[in-house]
């Protein structure tokens, strides 16, 4: 088979990535894993492009730089193009969601050298700027195990940081108002699906973080503490305001990252 040329799999590339911004509603838990495996099946081909491509090269190092830049430079141009700071970050969040669920974790899923040397770099070329809202290398094992995780959700690591047990006060306040309040609703049982589906990934990168117990008091502080006085203040629209903001902000902080 004839190897394709350098123009040609940078072109497939930046094609790939516009594509897999379609596949960000499949990133919940009960779907991800399945629809990825169908993504990586369908371009199991242009993966095998790139390790011809660079295996052939009579500089491997630089050609893999080439093909690292193709993605992040197709991005930053569109995000150049936008007027406005709403829009670029929100075009940002959009495109970190499709890098981080998809795009990084199918390239490198196979296990090829090259093709996880390629990551590394696409990860350094694009928390270039203009891009302000940074990204971590991420692989699909770690997504799907994030899903799986019973005990990583955003309150439960809250009480744990701060020492408290699964049965505490503020667990217990906050589960009943998840069952008896958000639950009885179709815009709260949205808003909870929807934290089930990014809470797992969002703790995952949190306890990365070397500052991660400050982060959970802030959350707590900003966030929980709220919710608890708004539920004994028999608030609960209020609640599910500060409780969607909540989301919102993780999300946009570290879910995406």
């Amino acid at each position: 088979m004839e190897t394709k040329s350098l123009e040609t799999v940078k072109r497939e590339l930046v094609d790939f990535f516009e594509e897999m911004l379609a596949y960000r509603p499949y990133f919940k838990r009960k779907v991800y894993a399945d629809t990825f495996m169908k993504c990586y099946e369908e371009h199991r081909e242009l993966l095998a492009d790139i390790t011809a491509l660079c295996s052939q090269a009579e500089d491997e190092e630089d050609l893999i730089g080439e093909l690292a830049a193709a993605i992040p430079d197709h991005a930053h141009g569109q995000i150049e193009a936008l007027r406005g700071k709403s829009r670029r970050e929100g075009r940002m969040i959009d495109y970190n969601m499709a890098m981080v669920t998809f795009v990084m974790p199918v390239l490198g899923y196979g296990g090829s050298k090259i093709l996880s040397r390629m990551i590394d770099q696409m990860v350094e070329k694009w928390n270039q700027p203009p891009m302000t809202m940074q990204i971590q290398r991420s692989d699909f094992e770690s997504l799907k195990n994030g899903f799986r995780s019973h005990l990583c959700y955003i309150t439960t690591a809250v009480c744990k940081s701060r020492g408290r047990g699964d049965d505490c006060r503020e667990l217990c306040m906050l589960r009943q108002y998840r069952d008896d309040v958000l639950a009885s609703t179709p815009e709260g049982r949205r808003l909870v699906e929807e934290y089930y589906d990014v809470a797992p990934t969002i703790v995952s990168r949190i306890n990365r973080q070397k500052d991660a117990d400050e982060i959970y008091e802030e959350i707590y502080r900003t966030y929980l503490s709220r919710c608890i006085d708004l539920i004994g203040q028999d608030q609960p629209d209020a609640c599910q305001e500060v409780y969607t903001d909540m989301v919102e902000e993780l999300k946009r902080k570290y879910l995406f990252s």
